[in-house]
């Protein structure tokens, strides 16, 4: 729970660690020596007598489920084996600040009681609406999560002495400036590659061959050409959606409605954009020109680098999180891609392209009513559908069918044929009434029932119930030759062009190995060469395949290499190699060094728990952590 409000006072990054520590030992398995004594039956765990507390770990335990059931559609789902895990993983961390604690005890280190008093009143979520500490509010704070004033100061004096253990600990992880420049260097080194593109458009394919050869490719791929298991399946769904259906819904509704909701479907207009912030008006007007006659981004970051100005992207952006007025007003007024500028504002001179508008929305209810009418439904229903499926399963204990159900229940029921990814014969999705996780769940029942069995009436994700009845199974089986001909010969044809691609651009490597330029070749098979823009082990441009961009750092200037791509093939050959200049870039490699830093301290930080971890005496409570665990998120 302190590490809840230490998070938003943004202190010590130390504590966000015990999160990865979490990973490193995340089976128990900790090198401890295991007391002889049995567990604690009060406590998860004891770490050389300490105790640490089941209601500490039934905390930690509820916030990480809390975010883990948001990955499941119906968080009653989560199997067990998460449950287990994250329990593992929240014992791990408890035990491994439990070990730091009783370092930092033994070592007599104390937080004064002014430092306690700092410490609480710079937490944000303490503050009033004056911006200062709030006595009230640190009190109301405290009641909402179950802490008293007394438990809360002794929580952040132990926080602030472990603080001092980890800084002492820390203290002389600092990189080498030459492990600093190794990195910069290797991160920063930049490479082009001359590239021709030998594409599958453009080629004439071949006629087709004589069925011989046709159904020679069939049969060698014959799963192509395979149609899937179907299944004939009669369904009833009772779910907010079919029972909202049903209900009346009157106009005055729907507005009172709509206006509580509004918000919810408005949004302001945005726009993406491109900016460059120069010192000084003179090399805005300089890099302008160059931008408006058509350079890249790409060319326009290298130009803004070697001036000193700085390059951005603002993404869906609105105009009031444009931190410059005069910055927004320009942007909001320009068209699709033309370059505005240089524009005047306090930071200096600024270049804007627009690379992307999204209109505002403001829909009226006459634009939301099929929308509007089914929310109201849904919400109306959860009220309730429990009673109504209530009484479908007693329909279906006292015999009724599947198809026996009354019209007044609100329930949904249909038939089709359909095959397990839920498409029918044409290749449509089937008209099943549930969507999301709840029509993957009917679909996969369908699938697993027997012919002439009627699943139970059961209650699926999003609080959809459902029986499915599986009346006639269609095995899969290869369609005949004749029915799939046409296709067999589309594909035998695109399978000929890319051959036939692959060939040229094959002879065109060979002939580059064999010590022709790249240029010659290319000309010589009337094929253009283009230069790339600059690649760097952590940027491609959009032009350049990812693969090839990879690749580039193995080579030596001149050497070829070859690719597929989606849409032909790429011959290739490495034009040159800039290594940076570190010296002239004193912010990127002040960027390399706190990161290098902020990596060898939580190493040192990782290493120095595992020892305390190893030399402890730990004694895990298995039995009340796997109570807790099977319980704690609810």
């Amino acid at each position: 729970m302190l590490g809840f409000f230490r998070n938003l006072a943004a202190t010590w990054p130390a504590r966000l660690l015990f999160l990865a520590l979490a990973a490193a030992f995340v089976v128990w398995g900790v090198s401890g020596k295991i007391s002889s004594g049995g567990p604690d039956p009060t406590s998860v765990a004891t770490v050389d007598d300490a105790r640490v507390s089941a209601v500490s770990f039934q905390q930690q335990f509820h916030q990480t489920m809390q975010r883990v059931t948001q990955q499941f559609p119906d968080p009653t789902q989560v199997p067990p084996f998460y449950r287990k895990q994250i329990g593992d993983e929240t014992l791990q961390r408890l035990v491994t600040q439990q070990a730091i604690d009783n370092e930092a005890q033994r070592m007599g280190l104390v937080a004064p009681d002014r430092a306690v008093q700092a410490s609480i009143t710079a937490i944000p979520a303490f503050q009033g609406m004056t911006g200062k500490f709030d006595h009230d509010t640190y009190l109301q704070v405290l009641r909402q999560n179950n802490l008293t004033p007394v438990l809360f100061q002794d929580m952040t004096r132990l926080d602030i002495v472990k603080d001092q253990l980890l800084q002492a600990v820390v203290a002389g992880s600092a990189p080498s400036a030459t492990m600093s420049k190794l990195v910069y260097n290797y991160f920063n080194e930049t490479r082009h590659a001359d590239m021709v593109q030998v594409p599958f458009a453009g080629r004439t394919p071949p006629a087709a061959p004589k069925d011989s050869i046709l159904q020679r490719y069939y049969a060698n791929n014959i799963k192509k050409y395979t149609a899937p298991e179907y299944r004939h399946i009669r369904m009833v769904i009772l779910s907010p959606q079919t029972i909202g259906r049903s209900l009346p819904i009157t106009d005055a509704d729907m507005r009172t409605w709509y206006d509580a909701h509004r918000a919810e479907f408005s949004a302001p207009e945005t726009r993406s954009l491109q900016v460059i912030t120069f010192g000084t008006v003179q090399d805005a007007q300089k890099l302008a020109v160059m931008w408006k006659s058509g350079a890249s981004w790409d060319v326009m970051q290298a130009a803004a680098k070697a001036t000193g100005a700085t390059a951005t992207t603002l993404d869906n952006t609105t105009s009031q999180a444009i931190p410059a007025p005069e910055l927004a007003q320009a942007a909001f007024a320009a068209k699709l891609n033309d370059v505005i500028g240089p524009i005047k504002e306090p930071l200096g001179f600024q270049l804007v392209r627009v690379t992307a508008m999204t209109a505002a929305k403001n829909p009226a209810l006459a634009d939301l009513r099929d929308t509007i009418r089914d929310r109201i439904g849904s919400e109306r229903a959860m009220d309730v559908i429990d009673a109504r499926a209530q009484k479908l399963q007693d329909l279906f204990a006292g015999g009724n069918r599947i198809d026996e159900v009354p019209g007044d229940i609100g329930a949904a029921g249909d038939q089709g044929t359909l095959d397990a990814q839920g498409n029918t014969r044409d290749g449509t999705p089937a008209p099943i009434p549930a969507t999301g996780a709840a029509r993957t769940k009917i679909i996969a029942d369908a699938f697993a029932a027997k012919k002439g069995e009627t699943t139970q009436f059961t209650e699926g994700p999003d609080h959809v119930w459902y029986a499915v009845q599986v009346d006639e199974i269609t095995p899969a089986a290869p369609r005949p030759f004749a029915e799939v001909r046409e296709r067999v010969v589309s594909d035998w044809q695109t399978e000929q062009v890319h051959h036939d691609a692959e060939e040229d651009a094959a002879r065109l490597l060979a002939t580059v190995k064999g010590g022709q330029a790249l240029a010659a070749a290319a000309w010589g098979s009337g094929r253009q060469v283009t230069r790339s823009a600059p690649v760097t082990r952590t940027h491609t441009p959009p032009t350049v395949p990812a693969e090839l961009a990879q690749i580039l750092f193995t080579l030596k200037v001149g050497e070829a290499t070859m690719l597929a791509t989606p849409n032909g093939f790429v011959v290739a050959t490495l034009a040159d190699i800039v290594h940076p200049d570190a010296k002239g870039d004193a912010e990127g490699m002040k960027q390399v060094n706190d990161g290098l830093a902020r990596a060898l301290r939580d190493v040192t930080i990782e290493s120095y728990a595992h020892a305390l971890l190893a030399d402890a005496h730990v004694v895990p409570n298995e039995a009340l952590v796997q109570q807790l665990s099977s319980q704690g998120d609810q």
